[in-house]
């Protein structure tokens, strides 16, 4: 049987199902497609070549950065949406 010929048959029994079942096929349906985006976002995160500028940060490291932009952030040094969507069209 083609995907075709499947894809009208499921078609032709859904118009048949009860709704406890059409509940339990949409949820399948949405988790289904919800793991499918996720593998793909995954798999598009791996295919990014690192930037040699990149290094990895130590716990400590990581701490002592939030800390900076936390105080950064409090004195107001930050870039409102908007504004960071006027800067990028410069680009």
């Amino acid at each position: 049987m083609s995907t075709s010929q499947i894809r009208n048959a499921l078609h032709l029994k859904i118009e048949q199902m009860d709704e406890r079942f059409l509940r339990v096929m949409y949820a399948m349906a949405e988790t289904y497609l919800k793991e499918k985006a996720d593998a793909d976002l995954e798999q598009e995160v791996k295919n990014v070549a690192p930037n040699e500028n990149w290094k990895p940060l130590t716990e400590s490291e990581l701490m002592e950065r939030l800390a900076s932009s936390a105080a950064e952030y409090e004195k107001g040094n930050y870039l409102t949406i908007d504004e960071l969507e006027n800067e990028s069209e410069q680009w």
